[in-house]
């Protein structure tokens, strides 16, 4: 698990510092620095074993990243790990060299707890890549201890990030072998996970299927129906829509009273559910699982059902890790407040973060309010300016 994660100079993350639980929220106005802590921590996770192309968001030239722009400036991801008996930690830096904007050189390392190092524990990247298309080789053990590589490579790999659109999770998929188990940002490619889990092990199935009834009880079973389908995109946005290109397989809800329902009609709250359910019983589920403000389109009575779903399964998985974003106060009343941290944007445009457990505002009016409703009454300036333990 990541206990603490830092960032330095991406985006408008100029230097940032947070403690992490397992169930976590980022709370805070929009354009305040939620989503960028997301994708930080999600190119950390890809550092571990993909190459540089996969780990920041493609088409970006790299410079945007970058805090100031300014040439030879360092984009620094760190964290503290703890994992089982491993404990340490892990950090990756990007550098392009000062003449040549465009061009990026990396290096990955990690400290040991004690501080004995920097151990380079992976072969250098090196330069010669562009920003845009990027070119570079997978990690390879550098002559170091080949356990503590795995460790950190078993500690982070395993990332999955969510922009969830239902409109998307309810398309019918062209099964694709390639990407068995795994779904678009958006959501689309839920179908062809369903018929994964029921081809590889239909007991884990049948679970999910027991799970999603005590939330919809109405819905009798789920079922996986051939019907003209959509193929996978090769770049999806989270809006986009793929091309319709033959048959593959849809999901069908068959209800107690003897309808059924085609996931084109269903709620978008039945579907959204279904897709937490989805990742949370997938043969290995994601170390890490990101997901923006995953209120929309589900009732604030099913959210604190798939919210008490969610700590279900940390508590029997205690090696995955779940970090939203959120501007819902429903949402906050199901958290404590050490399980939140309140992102703000400065004068000078840069984040700073401040964790609502150092708070005495919200430590005086918990025995009457819930979270939700604390953050709501006082908003985020005061309860930011309530503290000292933010950091910018």
């Amino acid at each position: 698990m990541i206990t603490r994660f830092g960032v330095r100079n991406y985006k408008a993350l100029r230097d940032i510092s947070l403690d992490l639980t397992p169930l976590h929220a980022l709370i805070g106005p929009n354009d305040s620095g939620k989503t960028s802590v997301l994708e930080a921590l999600a190119a950390l996770c890809k550092s571990v074993d993909s190459p540089l192309n996969q780990i920041f968001p493609m088409g970006t030239v790299f410079t945007e990243l970058l805090w100031d722009g300014a040439p030879g400036s360092a984009l620094s991801f760190c964290c503290d790990l703890v994992d089982g008996q491993f404990a340490g930690t892990y950090q990756f830096e990007c550098t392009p060299p000062a003449a040549v904007t465009n061009v990026l050189s990396a290096r990955r390392e990690t400290w040991t707890p004690a501080g004995q190092g920097p151990l380079n524990l992976f072969a250098p990247l090196g330069s010669g890549a562009t920003a845009v298309h990027f070119v570079a080789t997978r990690l390879v053990p550098g002559g170091t201890d080949p356990i503590l590589v795995g460790n950190i490579r078993n500690a982070l790999s395993g990332v999955a990030l969510f922009r969830w659109n239902a409109r998307m999770l309810r398309l019918p998929v062209i099964l694709d072998a390639a990407r068995r188990f795994t779904m678009d940002i958006s959501g689309f490619g839920l179908a062809q996970c369903l018929d994964d889990i029921l081809g590889l092990d239909r007991e884990q199935f049948r679970r999910l299927e027991e799970q999603f009834y005590r939330i919809f009880p109405q819905v009798k079973s789920i079922q996986l129906v051939a019907e003209t389908a959509y193929q996978w995109p090769g770049q999806q946005a989270a809006d986009g829509m793929p091309l319709k290109a033959g048959s593959g397989k849809g999901i069908s809800f068959q209800l107690h009273n003897g309808h059924s329902i085609r996931a084109a009609h269903a709620s978008d709250g039945l579907l959204l559910t279904l897709a937490y359910l989805t990742l949370l019983f997938l043969p290995q589920p994601p170390r890490l699982i990101l997901v923006e403000e995953p209120e929309n389109g589900i009732h604030p009575k099913r959210l604190q059902d798939v919210l008490t779903m969610l700590r279900q399964f940390l508590s029997e998985h205690p090696r995955t890790q779940i970090l939203l974003t959120t501007h819902s106060p429903y949402l906050l009343d199901c958290f404590q407040p050490h399980e939140v941290t309140l992102c703000r944007k400065e004068a000078d445009d840069s984040v700073s973060v401040h964790p609502l457990k150092g708070m005495p505002d919200v430590q005086k009016q918990l025995t009457v309010f819930g979270l939700g409703e604390i953050w709501t009454a006082e908003g985020d300036d005061a309860l930011a300016k309530s503290t000292d333990h933010g950091a910018t």
